[in-house]
């Protein structure tokens, strides 16, 4: 009976406490929960939702949404665009035939560079050609202007027959004797004059590269 008076008389401080701790969980237990939820619980705000392509297809540092040069050449300057920049030069093509004296046929060492100047009108279809034909001073004025209008039309024929250009953006010209290309009275300068000739021109475009480490320095 002792024992058990004692053990209530060491549990009387807590029983005193008990509606102490009962009124600090009523006020303390909401603060607590709210800090706990503000904690943990995060609210995410929705994705944005990407309209412009973003991707740099050809590579040369511009995106898809702002590129209005596609497929440009890698490493060419380039503007805020992805427009390459591009400079012009003149290429001339020439095209000089020898013939053996008192002869307007066309030597077969001739056919490849009519081959090329064929393959240039055909890349170059608003072009005309004029071709020339001259000769040597050896025999008479009357001989070598015929000589050297045969001359001129039968590269005319090689073009129009054998490489199907058209008739009327080829034409010719003899002009004898009277530009000589050597003056002078041998037999070399006798050969160098027994000949046509054409010359073409084209407007050549290359794209301008950026400058780089490797790039070598031309101002000198």
């Amino acid at each position: 009976m002792n024992m058990i008076k004692e053990q209530i008389i060491n549990k009387l401080p807590l029983i005193k406490a008990l509606p102490v701790i009962k009124l600090y969980l009523l006020l303390c237990g909401p603060i607590l929960l709210n800090a706990c939820a503000d904690t943990f619980i995060v609210n995410l705000e929705p994705s944005v939702e990407q309209l412009n392509d973003l991707n740099d297809y050809d590579r040369d540092g511009v995106i898809e949404a702002r590129e209005k040069c596609a497929d440009t050449v890698l490493g060419a300057t380039i503007d805020n665009y992805g427009c390459g920049t591009q400079s012009t030069y003149i290429e001339p093509h020439k095209i000089d035939i020898k013939f053996a004296n008192n002869s307007y046929s066309i030597p077969p060492s001739a056919l490849p560079k009519i081959q090329v100047l064929a393959k240039f009108l055909e890349q170059e279809p608003e072009l005309r050609l004029l071709i020339e034909g001259h000769t040597s001073i050896i025999g008479s004025a009357e001989l070598n202007q015929t000589l050297s209008n045969k001359r001129a039309k039968a590269l005319v024929s090689v073009l129009v027959n054998d490489f199907s250009i058209a008739t009327e953006r080829v034409s010719s010209i003899g002009y004898g004797f009277d530009r000589l290309a050597n003056s002078a009275d041998t037999a070399v300068a006798h050969a160098i004059n027994r000949r046509i000739m054409a010359e073409l021109s084209e407007t050549v475009s290359v794209d301008d590269m950026m400058w780089t480490i490797y790039t070598v320095d031309q101002a000198q």
